[in-house]
């Protein structure tokens, strides 16, 4: 079968998921997946809607099924799914009454290995019950330990014959990884969903897809540790704490003037107040685009000022913390050096 793209709707909002696909059509994707958020926000009227609207396309419905097998696919199967999904790590009759139940009612059924661990063993057993897909899936919360599922996918590949979905932070890069490593159903979410203008992202993916090419993306693809820091230049500390479920970040610092932004690997420094001997050893110890972190016990007298600033620059530091005090702060902001002080004026002069 010629590679065919799929766009996962995982929206809660039924409109905002409508829009996506509207504009997704229009950039020639081929199929709908009605996506586990909207199907638990939504529920079967979701499908119904999307069936009205689309009457033409293929609607997928992820079920995301465990138990319960023929009833769920029978529900997605009459609101009017083509395809639904069961779990590969649902108990083996479930599997069996989902593909029956498909059978039944004229419904495909894909099976989803989103958790990999020993599912090699299963995909030759799950293929000879019936299923008809088989989809290879990097969770969303393993991707952002960057996990990707070219590696499983080519073994499962190379296990079966029936047609391989591959999910899991699919971008018009990476999506020739996922070609090449046999699948035929390309699975995106975030790149055409969470992008400015999903036609055109769609469109990119179709021409990366059918060119078999990698279109450079900068957004919504895992960076490996050497990308890190060029990806959070991007980003703001709000988007990085959004990122990691509102973490809470460090609070009462405050930058010497406004508009900067400080960024590096960290050499941490723990000195008594008024100890120079400890941050002057940190600036030697720095590399280039480092920052320095001092802590100081958040009193006086100074740990930093003018000269170390100097030496700091002269080493190509990024920027130093303190927590402590700090002196010839007018001098420090004429030499536009990236320096943070704690909320307390009384912990630094000028």
């Amino acid at each position: 079968m010629s590679v065919i793209l799929q766009v996962a709707l995982d929206f809660v909002d039924l409109h905002r998921a409508i829009k996506v696909a509207e504009e997704a059509i229009e950039g020639g994707v081929d199929w709908l997946e009605i996506g586990t958020p909207l199907i638990k926000s939504e529920g079967m009227h979701a499908i119904r809607h999307f069936r009205k609207l689309f009457p033409k396309k293929i609607l997928i419905a992820d079920m995301k099924t465990m138990d319960a097998g023929r009833a769920e696919m029978e529900m997605a199967a009459k609101a009017g799914a083509n395809i639904a999904v069961v779990m590969a790590n649902a108990p083996d009759s479930t599997i069996k009454e989902c593909i029956e139940a498909g059978k039944n009612y004229g419904l495909k059924i894909c099976v989803d290995c989103i958790n990999t661990t020993k599912i090699e063993d299963r995909v030759a057993d799950i293929e000879k019950w019936g299923a008809d897909y088989i989809a290879v899936h990097t969770a969303i919360d393993d991707q952002m330990y960057g996990k990707t599922p070219f590696d499983i996918l080519q073994r499962i590949c190379s296990r079966v014959k029936v047609p391989i979905a591959v999910a899991g932070g699919i971008n018009s890069e990476n999506v020739i990884d996922a070609i090449n490593a046999g699948a035929s159903i390309i699975i995106v979410g975030g790149y055409i969903s969470k992008s400015k203008n999903a036609r055109a992202a769609t469109e990119s993916m179709k021409s990366a897809v059918s060119e078999k090419r990698r279109i450079p993306t900068t957004l919504f693809k895992r960076v490996t540790h050497e990308g890190v820091r060029e990806a959070l230049e991007k980003l703001s500390t709000a988007n990085i704490s959004d990122g990691n479920h509102r973490a809470q970040g460090i609070t009462g610092l405050y930058p010497i003037y406004s508009n900067i932004k400080l960024l590096g690997n960290v050499v941490t420094v723990r000195t008594y107040p008024g100890d120079w001997a400890k941050p002057v050893e940190a600036i030697d110890i720095a590399k280039e685009g480092d920052v320095i972190v001092v802590d100081a016990g958040g009193v006086g007298p100074a740990v930093w000022g003018e000269l170390a600033t100097h030496s700091a620059l002269q080493k190509k530091i990024h920027g130093a913390v303190i927590h402590g005090a700090m002196r010839d702060v007018a001098e420090i902001r004429k030499l536009n050096f990236c320096l943070y002080k704690d909320d307390n004026a009384k912990r630094w002069r000028a």
